[in-house]
Formats: C-alpha cells, structure tokens, sequence
C-alpha cells in the first residue's frame, strides 16, 4: 500500500512553554502544508484537498481531524487512480 497524502506528525517542539497539548505538523506528500493547534476547546488548522483548496474543519478534538484526514486521503488515492488510467 502506497504511503497516504496526508499525514499527521505530533510537533512537541513548536509549542510555547505555557501550551499544555502538542501541536501537529500537517504533511501533504512528505512536506509541510500546515499546522494544528490547540485553540480554547479544539485544535484549529487546515487540511489539504485534492483539488489544492485549504479545508478548514473548525476548532474540533484531534479525533475528528484524523478521521477527516482519513477521509481525504481516500478522496487522494482516488484522484490518483483516476489520473493513472
């Protein structure tokens, strides 16, 4: 199985000294596309799509991003496989 488009990284090293929850480094093939941040009640930041628009979900648990992310990355390997043929 081919490597997925997106990827989540956890980004220990990006937070403040104050910041309790990590931050998520947001990779699109390999190379950093953006990053998640823990808000008041939720993480905020945006996700790829396969036709190269930002997705913005709103300030939800990290849960919903890795489902969304899942998602997208099966709207990826379709745009692919429809381009291959």
């Amino acid at each position: 199985m081919p490597n997925p488009a997106i990827q989540l990284v956890e980004n220990r090293r990006d937070r403040s000294i104050c910041e309790t929850k990590s931050r998520y480094d947001v990779l699109l093939h390999g190379v950093k596309f953006d990053q998640l941040y823990f808000n008041v009640t939720g993480y905020v930041g945006y996700l790829p799509t396969p036709d190269g628009a930002k997705l913005n979900i709103g300030e939800k648990g990290i849960s919903v991003f890795r489902r969304e992310i899942s998602s997208l990355n099966r709207e990826f390997a379709a745009a692919a496989h429809k381009t291959a043929k």
